[in-house]
C-alpha cells in the first residue's frame, strides 16, 4: 500500500518509477552501463561526439577505467572546460571541433540551453518548452571534422565505440566515419522520432545507415516524450553483427 501511495504522489509531479528488474523500461544514465557490459574489452578507444561536460568519460570511464576517449565538443567555452579539467589525463584527448559529413567550417547555434546546441537551426513547430530550450543566444565559427580524417591524421588504428550525441547532426557525422565503422563493435547516438532541428536525420535513415554498415539495433535507452505522449527521442545502441 506504501509503495502505491509513493508511486501515485510522485506521478503527480510527472515522475514515473519503474524497478529495474521488471526490463519495462531502460532510463538514460543505463546507455554507458549497457555498453560497457557490451564491449567486452578493458580497454576500448572510444569517440565521443558532443562531449558536453565530460559525462561520457566520468560514467564510461567508472566502468571502464582503461578506456581511452577522443572528445569533441565545438562550443569554445565548453571545450575550453573539458581541455582543463582533463589537461593531465593521457587517457582523455580533447578536440575543439564539431563531427559532420566533411571537413570544413560551419557555424554553430549557441541556444539558451547548452544540451541543445546544434549546427542545425531548430524545428519552427516545437512545442513550447522546447522552442525556449532552443532559443538561439548567438551564433560562432567552428571548425567541422569527420571521424575518418580525425581517425587518419591521428594514426588511430582501431575504434571499438562511437557515442554521437550531436543535436541532429548524427546521421551525417556517421556518414563521415564509414570507413571508421568497419571496425567498430558499438555505436551509442541519440534518435529523433520528431522534427526537433531542421534538417536533423531521422531514425529510419540512421537505422538503414547502421544497417548499411553491418550493425543490428540491441536496445533503446532514455525515451524522452512531449505534448500528447508523443515520442521524441531516445539512446539507440547498435552492435556489428557477427
Amino acid at each position: 500500500m506504501l509503495k502505491r501511495i509513493i508511486k501515485a504522489s510522485l506521478k503527480r509531479f510527472g515522475v514515473i518509477v519503474f524497478k529495474r528488474s521488471s526490463r519495462a523500461y531502460l532510463p538514460e544514465e543505463e546507455s554507458y552501463r549497457v555498453v560497457a557490459e557490451l564491449i567486452s574489452q578493458p580497454d576500448p578507444i572510444v569517440v565521443d561526439g558532443g562531449a558536453h561536460l565530460g559525462d561520457m568519460v566520468e560514467k564510461f570511464g567508472a566502468c571502464l577505467p582503461q578506456a581511452e576517449f577522443h572528445c569533441f565538443e565545438p562550443d569554445p567555452e565548453l571545450g575550453e572546460i573539458l581541455s582543463q579539467k582533463y589537461s593531465g589525463n593521457p587517457r582523455v584527448n580533447v578536440v575543439q571541433a564539431a563531427l559532420g559529413e566533411r571537413p570544413g567550417k560551419a557555424r554553430f547555434n549557441i541556444n539558451a540551453s547548452r544540451p541543445t546546441n546544434s549546427l542545425l537551426d531548430a524545428a519552427d513547430d516545437l512545442q513550447s518548452d522546447l522552442m525556449r530550450l532552443c532559443d538561439p543566444m548567438k551564433q560562432v565559427e567552428v571548425a567541422v571534422t569527420t571521424i575518418d580524417e580525425y581517425s587518419q591524421k591521428n594514426a588511430i588504428k582501431r575504434v571499438d565505440l562511437i557515442k554521437l550525441d550531436l543535436q541532429g547532426y548524427d546521421y551525417l557525422a556517421l556518414q563521415g566515419a564509414r570507413s571508421t565503422l568497419v571496425n567498430v563493435k558499438i555505436v551509442l547516438v541519440e534518435i529523433l522520432f520528431a522534427k526537433i532541428y531542421q534538417g536533423g536525420g531521422t531514425f529510419l535513415g540512421i537505422l538503414d545507415l547502421m544497417r548499411e554498415c553491418g550493425f543490428e539495433l540491441h536496445t533503446l535507452c532514455g525515451l524522452q516524450y512531449g505534448e500528447k505522449s508523443k515520442l521524441l527521442w531516445a539512446d539507440a545502441i547498435f552492435i556489428k553483427r557477427t
